[in-house]
């Protein structure tokens, strides 16, 4: 699944084109490379992602969703918060 549609999915960044404009701008990376939008993310990565104002969030993808709709509830199983500023 692309990083972008992921970040949105999760409830992590609020819109897809947010979190495009974010991996754009050098704030997401995945395994510690720099995410492009369309990168791919799969269970295991880890995903750092750094807020507008100097927060950081690092995440562990726990699965990708098989739909693209996904409740507030199961938002919360998709990811692991391991470590954050």
């Amino acid at each position: 699944m692309r990083i972008d549609l992921f970040l949105k999915l999760a409830g992590i960044i609020k819109t897809r084109s947010r979190a495009k404009r974010a991996c754009d701008g050098g704030y997401v990376t995945i395994n510690g490379s720099p995410a492009k939008p369309a990168s791919d993310v799969s269970a295991g990565d880890l995903l750092e992602v750094e807020g507008s104002r100097g927060s950081r969030r690092l995440l562990r993808v726990e699965r990708i969703p098989e739909t693209r709709q996904v409740s507030r509830r199961q938002r919360r199983e998709l990811y692991t918060e391991l470590d954050g500023d």
